[in-house]
């Protein structure tokens, strides 16, 4: 009589029908003993930005063709590849970048001009025009730093160059295409890449053992002939790409620790990862350093959200990275190989003075506001506080304001809260514990989260928006003015 099969063990064609079925199945099993199982090309790390002689970076926004998972589309992304090189700076350093706008002219292109009667409509517009955001980061938001109410047109070129803070919270971020009209189209078609802070949290002798593992996610939609031209795709369901794979296989030997820096840059998909049968140990979340590092089961990501994980390769076999919310496959993970005996680092982590609690004697000033949407079906508008986006209408707020902020979703969508400039520390609502430094957050339908931030450094006029980019382009946006 035959032996049965542990339920645990599964056929490639289980699994990847699982896969299809969904995500909750995945979460709980694993393929464990089966030698020489391919379920997906190895995982590709994303390539080092390009400098110039004299240290410039460089990236190029183009829409010629360039491969996603094995198919040729011509999307718009940066440097012919599915997701944008990796950038490195350390904190006190000056970063200095050139865009180059190799995209093809639409028209449309206008932007806060200077006659008030030239303001954006808050529709699809300027699918050629582009800029640079440096999502996260605490650096200026006037040119030639973090501008993102200046363009960049077709044909065009811009040099940028940021002052990295000498104490920066050392962790992951990425950049990004941010010309209001466009970044929907632009962030899901590529122009996106990651963006590494490192500092001292990066010396921990056990996160330094670590082996650094990249992982962009993105949303790429496109049509018979491989474009995205058209709103209405980036409603379709599609797959996760991974670095401008489909469900790659990340190696892992037993015992052995990797650190993985994780980006949603997706244009409007929810994720809350699990890795089946592993734990995950959190070391940062928007960047921002955890005072102690937080094991997890799940890693609940909006767009424009990222964490610095650690993960320890348990027994031998394949098991299936799932997002959960999506319903999907994300990636496999192989543990295999020589088994190793690295310890997973569970400890306190240096925190920069900015990231310090805001206690109530800090407060200067509260506010209340509302996320909403408004229109016939065939104009949607996106509001916050009843108002869809406009130029003329930035809020002053005086520099070094702590404010205690309180936003209601009064929709049945959720809205990624996302903010420039400065973090904010969650008070509560948003799925995140209190306490927690964030620059993006969710707001689920009709509830409610607060926080505090402290506007600091920098004057100079930016933004906050909803993070799903469809939203933000057609109005979920509100400028500031720190005076």
């Amino acid at each position: 009589m035959s032996t049965p099969r542990p339920p645990s063990l599964l056929s490639r064609r289980t699994i990847l029908k699982g896969a299809l079925a969904g995500a909750g199945v995945l979460s709980l099993t694993s393929c464990a003993g089966q030698d020489g199982l391919v379920v997906g090309p190895p995982l590709v790390e994303p390539k080092p930005a390009p400098r110039t002689a004299d240290g410039e970076v460089v990236i190029e926004a183009n829409e010629r063709p360039y491969a996603l998972a094995g198919q040729t589309v011509s999307l718009r992304h940066y440097n012919d590849l599915a997701v944008g090189p990796v950038i490195r700076v350390r904190g006190g350093e000056t970063l200095r970048l050139l865009l180059k706008n190799a995209l093809l002219p639409t028209g449309g292109d206008y932007l806060c001009t200077a006659t008030p009667d030239d303001q954006p409509d808050n529709v699809p517009h300027g699918l050629g025009t582009t800029n640079m955001h440096l999502h996260g980061l605490h650096v200026s938001p006037k040119s030639p730093a973090d501008n993102i109410l200046m363009m960049v047109k077709p044909g065009e070129s811009y040099h940028y160059r940021y002052d990295i803070p000498a104490n920066h919270p050392n962790g992951t971020y990425f950049y990004h295409a941010h010309f209001h009209g466009s970044v929907a189209l632009q962030v899901s078609g590529g122009m996106a890449g990651p963006l590494i802070v490192e500092g001292p949290l990066d010396d921990i002798p056990e996160i330094k053992a670590a082996r650094e593992r990249i992982l962009v996610l993105q949303s790429q939609r496109f049509d018979g002939a491989g474009r995205c031209d058209d709103y209405a795709l980036l409603d379709r369901n599609g797959p996760t790409y991974v670095n401008g794979q489909q469900a790659p296989v990340i190696s892992l030997q037993p015992g052995e620790v990797q650190r993985w820096r994780i980006i949603n840059a997706t244009h409007a998909s929810f994720y809350s990862l699990q890795v089946a049968q592993h734990l995950l140990v959190g070391l940062c979340y928007d960047g921002n350093p955890l005072p102690y590092t937080q094991t997890t089961e799940r890693l609940r990501l909006s767009p424009g959200n990222r964490a610095d994980v650690l993960i320890k390769g348990g027994a031998p076999g394949i098991y299936a990275l799932t997002g959960i919310d999506t319903q999907e496959l994300i990636a496999w993970v192989r543990v295999e190989g020589p088994p190793q005996d690295m310890p997973l680092y569970q400890g306190s982590l240096p925190v920069p003075p900015e990231l310090l609690p805001i206690s109530d004697s800090d407060v200067t000033y509260g506010r209340r506001l509302t996320f909403g949407m408004t229109g016939a079906p065939d104009h949607v508008l996106f509001t916050i506080n009843e108002q869809p986006f406009s130029c003329s209408d930035t809020w002053k707020i005086p520099l070094n304001a702590v404010e205690e902020w309180h936003i209601t979703n009064q929709t049945a969508d959720i809205h990624p809260f996302h903010i420039h400039v400065n973090p904010f520390q969650m008070l509560s609502g948003g799925r995140v514990p209190a306490g927690r430094w964030l620059d993006t957050v969710e707001i689920p339908p009709y509830q409610s989260i607060a926080f505090r931030t402290r506007f600091r450094t920098y004057t100079g006029t930016f933004v906050f928006h909803c993070h799903v980019l469809t939203h933000e382009d057609m109005g979920m946006m509100q400028g500031i003015e720190v005076v």
